[in-house]
């Protein structure tokens, strides 16, 4: 069995047309390009979207002891007209000293980064638009809205949608090349690849 390193020509085959799928082996997607400037570019469509972010779930945060913040069973929608995504959660409300419990949900936007020491896409400028939780007494609703978004947010900033395996990243930075930009579309998360700089 040969030991000898990937010539230049052959990680570029694997990084360029069909090889491009192999980069994000993500099956419901789908690769094109653009052969004038060497850009690629991949789509993920919102259920393979929605897929990956549920393996983030849930999420839980504590209050200095006195309760726990649930967040379950993300649904995921696309706002191309803003490039980002948005997304309605469960939430669960557990009150340590008392024992109670309470549910609810809230729906959140947010944009995404590409980490490039990670090989990463991660959320960011995560925004809560709206938070309900059902029969919570008065003080408690007020605790709620006033803390609650900003626990969500930074609950959830910088989660890890994607990871890109390691050693697609390391033949794609032998060859010079990144992840030039991520854009939100009407039929997916179009991600384009090419050399660095290259838009």
């Amino acid at each position: 069995m040969s030991t000898r390193p990937i010539s230049r020509q052959a990680a570029l085959r694997l990084l360029t047309g069909a090889g491009l799928a192999a980069l994000l082996p993500l099956g419901a997607c789908a690769a094109g390009g653009n052969a004038a400037n060497g850009m690629r570019s991949i789509t993920l469509s919102q259920a393979k979207l929605n897929e990956l972010l549920a393996k983030r779930f849930p999420y839980t945060r504590n209050f200095s002891g006195l309760a726990d913040l649930s967040l379950q069973s993300p649904r995921l929608r696309l706002l191309p007209q803003t490039n980002r995504l948005g997304t309605a959660v469960d939430m669960v409300v557990s009150e340590r000293l008392t024992g109670s419990r309470y549910t609810g949900g809230l729906d959140l936007d947010y944009g995404l980064r590409f980490d490039e020491q990670e090989g990463a896409i991660r959320m960011a400028d995560v925004k809560v638009n709206r938070i309900d939780v059902d029969q919570v007494p008065p003080a408690q609703r007020e605790l709620l809205s006033r803390y609650g978004p900003r626990a969500a947010e930074t609950l959830l900033s910088n989660v890890v949608l994607y990871r890109i395996p390691d050693e697609y990243l390391s033949m794609a930075r032998n060859l010079g090349w990144a992840v030039n930009a991520l854009r939100v579309q009407p039929e997916g998360l179009r991600i384009e690849v090419g050399p660095q700089g290259a838009r």
